[in-house]
């Protein structure tokens, strides 16, 4: 009987250690991915930082108007920062009036454009379904992107929880 009690107390450990170790490798991997940084268009960011807006816990203090006159802004990274800020907000028909706006200027380089793609499609905007599936066949577009934000507008790929 003696024995069997103590191979069960070696399993609680074994257990708890496992559980443990767990724990500290959890930890320290998340905190490499939340200081490491990325590359992300033109400007490099905090991988945590892009999560954190994307989640919507970090939000830009602008407000649409700000960031609408950023976008003509001759700085690629202030144009990014616009043009991500805009696709984190709640969907208006001036939001998506202005990256088409955009998109239809000679301002902006082709990153940045491609990110106003991605915006319109995380914004779900319906009025520029039309002109995204204009830009199929340009080369200066990713054809997957131009695809993957019509469907989001299309509805077949939907909002993720959080930006419900």
């Amino acid at each position: 009987m003696n024995k069997i009690d103590n191979n069960h107390r070696f399993v609680k450990i074994g257990l708890f250690k496992v559980i443990l170790w767990g724990i500290v490798v959890c930890l320290v991997l998340g905190t490499l991915f939340f200081t490491s940084s990325m590359r992300v268009g033109p400007v490099k960011k905090m991988r945590g930082i892009l999560l954190l807006e994307y989640v919507g816990i970090i939000k830009d203090k602008r407000s649409d108007l700000e960031l609408i006159q950023a976008l003509e802004s001759r700085d690629e990274v202030e144009q990014f920062n616009a043009v991500t800020a805009i696709a984190h907000k709640r969907y208006t028909p001036e939001n998506a009036e202005a990256l088409l706006d955009y998109l239809r200027s000679d301002m902006g380089t082709k990153r940045v454009k491609q990110f106003a793609v991605w915006a319109l499609g995380e914004l779900h905007a319906p009025e520029a379904k039309e002109y995204l599936s204009s830009l199929r066949g340009n080369k200066n577009f990713d054809r997957t992107e131009v695809d993957k934000a019509i469907k989001k507008i299309e509805g077949k790929i939907p909002k993720p929880f959080w930006r419900r």
